[in-house]
């Protein structure tokens, strides 16, 4: 796993790491302190994830709402 910041990291990445770090939890010979870091790493990268989700997600309701204008102007303009 690299430590790279998890801001600088686009949604594949932090995707991966937080897969590698799921699993890395789950080996049970993991000291307690690395437990935390990974526990602490992998909240990171979910949050993450979260945010470009629903970045993404808002990015496509408006290109949707925009094209719902465009094609309502476009009616409008037919009817005339």
């Amino acid at each position: 796993m690299e430590n790279k910041k998890v801001e600088e990291m686009c949604f594949e990445e932090s995707y991966n790491e937080l897969e590698e770090t799921l699993n890395a939890m789950e080996k049970t010979d993991v000291t307690l302190e690395e437990s935390i870091k990974l526990f602490k790493r992998g909240v990171e990268l979910y949050k993450r994830c979260k945010f470009l989700i629903d970045s993404a997600s808002l990015s496509v309701k408006e290109v949707l709402e925009n094209l719902e204008k465009e094609m309502e102007i476009g009616e409008d303009d037919m009817g005339r």
